[in-house]
């Protein structure tokens, strides 16, 4: 699919607007490795998200299911003329097209928390980031920036996530406003979603022992 141009970008206010309203300055059919991108719903607004990578996916469940982080937005765009100064004044070179035109650098997550802001730069592994000089430009740019505008920001790399933690997340997220339920352990799915059952999410669940555990909550909520 043919690249969006960063004029169209800015006229449909790419990079604005704040929860179902936040609109990417990248969406997924704009990028050019489709088998790493995936498209969920946020469970909490109905807005459709941008995730680029594995590790953003990963990111994203485990950012949303903490009540505390209040907003999030993906692929934020940083403003050009910022950091192309800060590029400048380190003698880095700006990331830029194939016709050499300087390009939007953008931010993997915006997290909007109850006690502040915090930027997020996901990598696929701390080895690999290392290896590459040109990574490590493009985040220094990205640390820079941050630093200026008074937020902090951190790098992520899979290493660090639980996948089993996000598996769960996306395994009953998926019945958070189902209405049709065709058994008990849809039902409980419903509630551990919507954190009515509280469970430990940081190892892979077994839902018919959850099951055995739980059916007498359950039962009154069939009530």
């Amino acid at each position: 699919m043919k690249k969006t141009s960063q004029a169209r970008k800015i006229r449909e206010h790419r990079g604005t607007g704040t929860g179902v309203n936040y609109k990417p300055w990248i969406y997924t059919g704009e990028f050019g490795s489709k088998g790493t991108t995936s498209n969920p719903i946020d469970w909490k607004t109905g807005r459709q998200i941008q995730l680029l990578s594995q590790g953003e996916t990963i990111v994203w469940y485990l950012l949303r299911w903490d009540d505390n982080n209040l907003d999030i937005r993906e692929q934020f765009p940083l403003e050009l003329e910022q950091t192309m100064q800060i590029a400048k004044n380190y003698g880095i070179k700006h990331p830029a097209d194939r016709q050499g035109n300087p390009i939007v650098m953008t931010t993997d997550f915006l997290v909007t928390r109850v006690n502040g802001e915090i930027a997020l730069s996901v990598k696929s592994s701390l080895e690999g980031f290392k290896s590459k000089k040109r990574l490590i430009e493009k985040a220094y740019i990205e640390k820079m920036y941050w630093e200026k505008h008074g937020v902090p920001f951190r790098l992520l790399t899979k290493e660090e996530m639980n996948q089993a933690m996000a598996d769960n997340i996306r395994n009953v997220v998926a019945f958070y406003d189902a209405e049709y339920l065709p058994d008990e352990i849809s039902l409980l799915k419903k509630l551990i979603s919507r954190k009515l059952i509280s469970v430990d999410m940081t190892k892979p669940l077994n839902f018919r022992d959850l099951l055995h555990k739980y059916r007498g909550e359950l039962r009154r909520w069939l009530k």
